[in-house]
């Protein structure tokens, strides 16, 4: 692995480069049909579960589209 060199001048080199904006945590209820019942399945299940994983739109929700 490459040795890290801290700056002698005390800039900081990467919050040039990072976009300072925080970004969303998740979509949630946004947008249509799919998105809000995905989004609410999701809510759900990372209320009862300690370790929820990952909440994948059904395909039975992808051929209804509502």
């Amino acid at each position: 692995m490459a040795e890290r060199h801290r700056s002698q001048d005390g800039r900081q080199e990467t919050k040039a480069y990072t976009d300072p904006e925080k970004t969303p945590a998740q979509q949630g209820r946004a947008d249509g049909g799919v998105e809000r019942q995905v989004g609410t399945r999701d809510l759900k299940k990372r209320a009862e579960q300690d370790r929820p994983g990952v909440t994948r739109v059904r395909k039975s929700e992808e051929k209804s589209g509502s």
